[in-house]
Formats: C-alpha cells, structure tokens, sequence
C-alpha cells in the first residue's frame, strides 16, 4: 500500500464545513457530510477527501479519505500500518480481528479501529473506518491529538454513517 501523503496543518487555506453540507470530491464514487466545524480541504493527491478538524487549543486534527484497488493488503496489513504510525507494535491477524468493531451503515458493512499511541512524542490517536466499495478498499482516517481525536469520536462515527455511493 502506497505510504500517504502528509496530512495538511495549520497555515493551510480552508474553508469551513457547514453541517449536514455534503461534500463531493471531483471524480468520487462516494458523498458525505461533514460535522459542523470541520474544515474542508478537497481532494488532493491520492486523498478522495480531507478535513481538518480544530481543537480548543490550536491543535488540528487530520481526516483523509482514500481508496485502493482491490484488498490493498487487508485488514490487518492497514490496521498494523496506521499502529505503526502511533509508535504500537504490530498485532496478529488474530489480534487485529479481536480489536475491529463491525458496524453497518445503510450501505456498507464497516470495520471500525481505535489506537492511542505517540507520534513525534506527542499522545496521538487514530481512530479508522475501513470497507470495501465497487471493487475498492476505502480507508477512513482520523489522526491527531489524541484528546482531540477523543473528543471526536462521535463526530467521526457520525460522519461515516453519512458516507454513501453518488446519487444516493
């Protein structure tokens, strides 16, 4: 799986989200809703979409969307890249089954990750979304503080049950 591009940080020109707007990349399959606050910041690079997400502090938090042809390596293979992105060791594929939650949403069948860890020494959590779509793998990652990842996760959930095919 190709690495990611390094998310977009403060400094960067964005405009803000409007709850309950969608938003819909150039050339996607796919449409979602932001949360109130989120600011969006297109499609770029391999990214289908991508948010940042302010905390009270300063601190960002970073939310890409990208998809791959195919497994793109599997479940545990994108589990244990993003836990290695968190300084945690890797799981076996056991492991990484035990720690998925399964959700549905009214369209896909989603697997749902959760990890804490550091990232340049500062506590840093991911928090994931993962499901397969028209032959792709679609990945779903919330990355930042690990407070303001926390403090999130609603958010995060809610924005993925509002992912859906185009037109739907």
């Amino acid at each position: 799986v190709p690495k990611e591009e390094s998310p977009t940080m403060p400094g960067a020109t964005a405009t803000a989200a409007t709850a309950g707007s969608p938003s819909a990349p150039t050339g996607a399959t796919l449409t979602w809703q932001a949360p109130a606050g989120w600011l969006d910041q297109g499609p770029s690079g391999m990214r289908r979409g991508s948010f940042q997400v302010p905390g009270d502090a300063g601190d960002v938090a970073d939310l890409s969307i990208i998809a791959f042809p195919g497994d793109a390596g599997g479940l545990a293979a994108n589990v244990n890249r993003w836990r290695g992105q968190v300084g945690l060791p890797a799981l076996s594929p056991a492991q990484v089954d035990a720690s998925v939650e399964h959700t549905d949403t009214a369209y896909f069948h989603v697997d749902l990750v959760s990890m804490t860890g550091e990232a340049a020494g500062v506590p840093t959590r991911i928090d994931g979304a993962i499901f397969n779509y028209d032959g792709q793998s679609w990945f779903i990652k919330f990355m930042g503080p690990a407070e303001l990842v926390a403090r999130e996760n609603q958010n995060f959930r809610s924005f993925v049950q509002t992912v859906a095919p185009t037109g739907r």
